[in-house]
Formats: structure tokens, C-alpha cells, sequence
């Protein structure tokens, strides 16, 4: 949600006049009769009754047309003496006004009246539009297809509200965002059955959506969760029960007869987080010969945290989910104070790979592949958690601060690429610990030792240089995005052969041995046995 303007109806929104409608009507009506009119059976607004009577009696109703308007304008301005500003609204609109945010005012009022008004209470606006302005009034979307005219913006860059249901649907006739206030004595419910994105007390209470207003800690209000999956949820024809208020789990129809479930929490990133949490989970999911599919989440975020900073979240797991095609279908949300940044766990399912080939176990000799560069996650991290580096690095800042775009976090490309190549022992996406680390693991799970040579095992070298300068280990930094994978030695000259075609860097950088040890040969022809740390070397860094 980037709203840039908010259309308000007038009375009952922003003041509160007591006009009685229903009173004015029955004076109207008399006249009508008087003038031996032919009258609407169905019940109408007044705006609408009087339109109606002209259609119905042409010309015959001139005279009661001018008497009748003049009657509503003279009850209007009566009604205006004790017009008084709804409580907090203008504080609030001088609020909206101070941030940048245009105010449109959208009435079936009298301009006459309504700006008289205006003028006397010193309320902020931009734009009026009355009844004299349009052809027609609300419901009728012209009013607001005029104001967007007027405030030079587009529909999903404003918010229609309004105390009656006939802003509700004078917006959704648009396709745009729509809350109803009870200022105006409408019920909740009543809102709510004409399809309102949102209900609130007030339009006061609209500096939640709009960042001006911190959310508070617990669960993420009702309103504001449903509005989010409604926009950002991503769904297919496999998802029988998705997320929704209330709703716990998630239950997906296959036919398949393996499914593949991953879940991993991200917590060393504060920025685009959505973004990684989703693309290292597919990672992981693929790695293991899977094509992820189905999506839950759990986000937590720290008190003092706004609307817009969650949606933004939303929007970032949403995109991503799209590019992968993966269906989110649930989770949970909340403000807590049990975290001082951002926490986001995903699980993550998928679907068993079909036709591929996997060796399950590992023989002296076979090789290990290294795909794209180690420290890609890590150099991102660091651009963004520590931006002083920007003054010493300028160009290799900028190049680092892009890396989850190039050369990006996924793996899923290229790991499918490997499935389908060759029979595949193992398959590995580093994360925290490293590339040695990584390397480590494969080791343990697999029974057996390695023997690197360094001279082949590339690093993305924003990664490299900012370890240099922190006097950290690259070979222990965070490493998603790039991709071990281990396989018979002739199947990964070949798999090499396969990823330069296709303009992916690629390298074997080792070979499997009996002895559970991990050497590597250095550059000046020395071998060191390989440490390996779980405790990430970006952690040293982070506070």
C-alpha cells in the first residue's frame, strides 16, 4: 500500500452537522404532492428522488425541481450553524498535509455549504467536489474518477472513506481501497456486507495504514491481516484451505508421492528479508531434489514497527513466491516485544523431482563442484548492516548492496540444471558457517574426507575484500548463493562443461577421500587441514 491521497466524504466524516435527512425528504415529498407529481415507488435518497421525478415528469417539474433544491440548500445551510470538526480530524488532516499526502473531499453537500464550512473551522483539504460538480453523485464513481483527475493520481494511490456504504461503493466500483467510519452512526457490520477493506471509529485512526502511527505489540489487528493475504498471498488450484483469519493450517491436495517439507528462520538480515527467506528455503528444498512448492510463515516484528514496514515484508515474500510459482498458504503475524529486529520462519514444502538420478553414497575419487561464488550472502549482509563500508568501498559497496539481485541468492536454476545432467551424490547450498562449513557438513552425512585445491574456489569479491578490511575468514562467511555439489568425477567434468554453456561459473575444487579429514592444497602448493565454524563470521560483525 503506497497511498498518496485520501478521499473523505464530508459530513459525518469530518463534521458532525445533524442534518435530518429524513425530515427534509418528508418536506419534499409534501411538495411533490402539492405540485400533483408522479413520485418514485421505490425509496430513494433525496438526490436520487428528485432525479427520478424529473425523469418521470419531464418538464411538468421544473417549477417543484427549483422549489425542492432550494428547499435541501436552505435545511443545509441551517444545519451548517452547528457544524462542528469530528473530534482529533483536524489535527489529523494537518497531519496528512505536513507528510505529503493529498486530501480530497468528495460530497453530496451543497459546495456552497460545505466550503463555508471549510473556511470557518479551518480544515485542510486540496480538493472539493460537490454535487454541483459531477454528473452524478455517490454511489456513482464520478466523484472520485473527477477528485483522481484533480489530485493527478492513480487508483491504487489513494483510499476512499467515508461514513455511509455509499463511499464504500462508489470505490469499489474503481477497484479502490475503501473504509468505513462510524462517525456517521452506521454499524460495523453494515460495512462490512457492502465489502469495506477496512472499519474504524474515525478517519483518525487511518494513521495505522499510513505509517504515521506505530502498530501496537501482539497480533497483528484482524483488518490489517486479511487485507495483506487478501493482496500478497500467492495461491493455485493445489490449495484447498488457504490462510485466512482463524484458519491454523493449510491443507493442499497432490497427487504426488513425495513431498518435501523445509523450515529455516532468518534472523541476520533486517532488509529485503522477505526476499531471502523464501529464496533460501526453495534453496534448500531443491537442493534435495524437490521443486518447492507451498509456503507458511512466521513473522514477528519488534514493537515500534509500522504498518507500511509490514506490508513491504508482505510484498517482498509475495514477489518472490511468484517467481518461483511457490503458493503461500498461511502462517502467523504479530508485534512483539520479544524481538528487537525482525524475525521471519518459513516452512516451506515441495515436491519430489521425478526421473532424476541420486547416488547414495559417496566413493574416493568422486568430485566436489563448486557453482557461482562463495560469500555472495555475506557481502549482501554486510552493504546493508554496515553502511560505513559505502565511504571506503564506494564501487564495491554498490556492486554488493545489488547482490541479491546479481548475482543473486537462488540456487534453483542451477541445481536443477545439476538434477538433470548428471546422478547426483549430494547437493549443498552454504549458509551460515560458510562455504567450509558447508563443505563439512557434506563430510559428516556422506562418511568421508575432502582434498581442496584453492586456486580453483572462487569468491565474489565484494566478499573477499570486506573480509580483508574486518579481518574475518571468507571461507567462513555466509554463503548462500552459490551451490557444492558432489558426483562421480567424469559426471562433473561434465556438469562443469554444462554450466559454462549455459554462462554459469563453475569449478571442480575437490575430490573425496577415505580419511574423514578436509585438506586444502593452498596456492604456494602447502596442505592445512580446514577448520570449520558453525558460528558464522558475520556475526562477529552484527550487533
Amino acid at each position: 500500500m503506497h497511498i498518496k491521497g485520501l478521499i473523505f466524504d464530508f459530513d459525518g466524516t469530518i463534521v458532525s452537522q445533524e442534518i435530518d435527512f429524513k425530515k427534509i425528504f418528508l418536506e419534499i415529498s409534501e411538495l411533490a404532492s402539492r405540485y400533483k407529481l408522479r413520485e418514485p415507488e421505490e425509496k430513494l435518497p433525496i438526490l436520487e428522488y428528485l432525479k427520478e421525478i424529473r425523469k418521470l415528469n419531464k418538464a411538468k417539474s421544473e417549477k417543484f425541481l427549483k422549489q425542492a433544491h432550494a428547499l435541501l440548500l436552505e435545511r443545509e445551510h441551517a444545519s451548517s450553524k452547528n457544524a462542528k470538526p469530528i473530534n482529533g480530524v483536524i489535527e489529523f488532516l494537518a497531519q496528512l498535509k505536513k507528510s505529503g499526502i493529498a486530501i480530497g473531499i468528495i460530497t453530496r453537500n451543497s459546495r456552497n455549504v460545505v466550503e463555508k464550512i471549510l473556511k470557518e473551522k479551518h480544515i485542510p483539504f486540496d480538493v472539493l467536489l460537490a454535487r454541483e460538480d459531477v454528473p452524478e453523485v455517490k454511489p456513482h464513481p464520478s466523484h472520485i474518477n473527477m477528485m483522481l483527475e484533480k489530485l493527478g493520481l492513480k487508483k491504487n494511490e489513494v483510499l476512499v472513506a467515508g461514513d455511509h456504504m455509499f463511499d464504500v461503493l462508489a470505490a469499489k466500483k474503481l477497484g479502490i481501497l475503501s473504509c468505513g467510519v462510524l462517525t456517521g452512526g452506521k454499524m460495523h457490520q453494515d460495512f462490512i456486507n457492502v465489502g469495506a477493506d477496512f472499519v474504524y471509529d474515525d478517519i483518525t485512526k487511518l494513521g495505522v495504514l499510513l505509517g504515521l502511527e506505530k502498530l501496537p505489540e501482539g497480533k497483528l489487528e484482524h483488518q490489517l491481516l486479511k487485507y495483506l493475504i487478501q493482496k500478497y498471498c500467492v495461491l493455485d488450484e493445489s490449495v484447498e484451505t488457504g490462510p485466512d483469519i482463524g484458519m491454523d493450517a493449510a491443507i493442499i491436495r497432490t497427487s504426488r508421492n513425495k513431498v518435501i517439507l523445509k523450515s529455516d528462520p532468518i534472523t541476520l538480515v533486517s532488509k529485503d528479508i522477505g526476499k531471502y527467506a523464501v529464496t533460501i528455503n526453495a534453496n534448500d528444498i531443491v537442493c534435495s531434489g524437490g521443486i518447492p512448492r507451498w509456503l507458511l510463515t512466521t513473522l514477528i516484528f519488534p514493537v515500534g514497527t509500522t504498518f507500511p514496514a509490514v506490508e513491504k515484508t508482505f510484498y517482498d515474500i509475495s514477489k518472490t513466491c511468484h517467481q518461483f510459482k511457490i503458493a503461500w498458504v498461511g502462517g502467523h503475524t504479530e508485534i512483539s516485544s520479544s524481538v528487537s529486529q525482525v524475525v521471519l520462519c518459513c516452512a516451506m514444502a515441495g515436491e519430489k523431482l521425478r526421473h532424476i538420478k541420486q547416488v547414495k553414497k559417496i566413493k574416493s575419487g568422486d568430485a566436489l563442484v563448486l557453482v557461482k561464488q562463495a560469500g555472495i550472502e555475506g557481502a549482501s549482509i554486510l552493504a546493508r548492516e554496515k553502511p560505513d563500508l559505502a565511504k571506503k568501498f564506494p564501487d564495491v559497496f554498490k556492486k554488493a548492496i545489488n547482490a541479491t539481485k546479481n548475482p543473486g541468492l537462488s540456487i534453483v536454476r542451477e541445481a536443477m540444471i545439476a538434477w538433470k545432467t548428471v546422478p547426483v551424490i549430494r547437493m549443498h547450498d552454504p549458509t551460515e558457517g560458510g562455504i567450509t562449513c558447508g563443505i563439512a557438513e557434506i563430510a559428516e552425512s556422506s562418511g568421508c574426507g575432502f582434498i581442496l585445491d584453492e586456486k580453483n574456489i572462487s569468491f565474489y569479491k565484494p566478499a573477499k575484500i570486506f573480509c580483508d578490511y574486518l579481518n574475518m575468514d571468507a571461507y567462513g562467511l555466509i554463503s548462500s548463493g552459490c551451490l557444492l555439489v558432489a558426483t562421480d568425477k567424469k559426471s562433473a567434468e561434465k556438469l562443469v562443461r554444462v554450466y559454462k554453456k549455459s554462462r554459469i561459473r563453475a569449478a571442480i575444487i575437490g575430490y573425496a577421500t577415505k580419511e574423514k579429514v578436509i585438506l586444502i592444497k593452498t596456492k604456494s602448493g602447502q596442505f592445512k587441514k580446514i577448520d570449520f565454524s558453525t558460528y558464522d563470521e558475520i556475526i562477529k560483525q552484527l550487533p
